[in-house]
This record gives structure tokens, sequence and C-alpha cells, in this order.
């Protein structure tokens, strides 16, 4: 869930690899009433497999974790789309913050469906869609477990993942 600066609500509608959820964003305003959805099953634009997470960039753009597809969809409030990028892998979790410097956990990445992709947390731009650092999950080559899901970045730098399956916050502090 995201909330917009004007306080318009967004919502994605997805997980467990599209067997629970509406495969949708659903957009509400400040007050909760309904405004509109888009997307449903698939693997176009605009469509989704288990859309995860929402956030939002300096320039109101939304980026939407579609988890399953292995992208990130970018889209404007109205739900135009606008890219779609893969280099940020399999994403759970997306903080964008105020300098437009990405965040993206992958907490599913490795194994047949990703052959050659580690669990992590990647950190790039918002702007480019270039990834610049990439912090690598302590167990990122094994099927057993999920890496982080959430992700969170503090005023000082230092980047947080919430780790889901062994339910522990992970605090990377920066150099």
């Amino acid at each position: 869930m995201l909330v917009a600066p004007n306080g318009d609500i967004f919502v994605t509608e997805g997980h467990s690899g599209g067997t629970v959820g509406n495969d949708r964003v659903s957009k509400f305003s400040k007050d909760g009433k309904f405004i509109m959805s888009w997307g449903k099953k698939g693997t176009g634009p605009g469509e989704f497999n288990s859309p995860h997470t929402i956030a939002m960039d300096s320039q109101g753009r939304l980026f939407v974790g579609d988890r399953s597809n292995n992208r990130i969809q970018i889209f404007d409030q109205n739900g135009k789309f606008i890219a779609e990028w893969k280099q940020f892998a399999r994403p759970s979790g997306i903080t964008i913050t105020a300098d437009d410097t990405i965040y993206v956990a992958d907490s599913e990445s490795f194994g047949p469906d990703q052959p050659g992709w580690k669990k992590g947390i990647r950190i790039g731009s918002a702007k480019t869609g270039k990834v610049n650092f990439f912090i690598e999950d302590m167990e990122s080559t094994v099927t057993e477990h999920s890496g982080a899901e959430g992700v969170g970045v503090d005023a000082a730098g230092n980047v947080y993942g919430a780790v889901v399956r062994r339910q522990v916050l992970e605090k990377h502090i920066k150099k």
C-alpha cells in the first residue's frame, strides 16, 4: 500500500504467484472511496502476476513490484503504463528516497525460475534504472528460504531488510 502526497491510496492486490489476489492495482481517494483499478493476470504491459509492492518516485510515478513476472512496472497515477524494468530481478519490496535512489528487496531469486540471480537488495536510480550496488542475502543461493521481502532506509543511509521466513530485521550499516 502507498499513500500519495495528495492522500490518494494505492493498493497492490496480489500474492503467492497469482493464486491469491486480483493481480491489479487499485486507487482510492484519501477518504477511502474507490476511484479505479488497473491490471489483470498476465505477462504483458499492465498485466501482473503477484504485484507485491508499490512505491512512488519524486515525479509521482508508481513503481509496482510484479514479483512473479520478475520485473518492476512503472505507471502514472492513472494506470498508464510507462516502462518495465527487469534489472532489479524479482521484487518483493521497493523503497524510493527523496533523491530517487531506489532500493529493491529481491526475496525470491535463485533456482529454476531465475538461474544466475541471487537474493538480496539492489540499490540504484529511479531516474535511470541503473543498478549501482547489491547487498547480497546471507543465504542468497538456497531455495529453503526467502530473503528480505521488505526494505527501508533511514536518514543516515543504513538499509533495513525485513526477512519474513527467518523472522528478522537485518540492518546494513552504510560505510
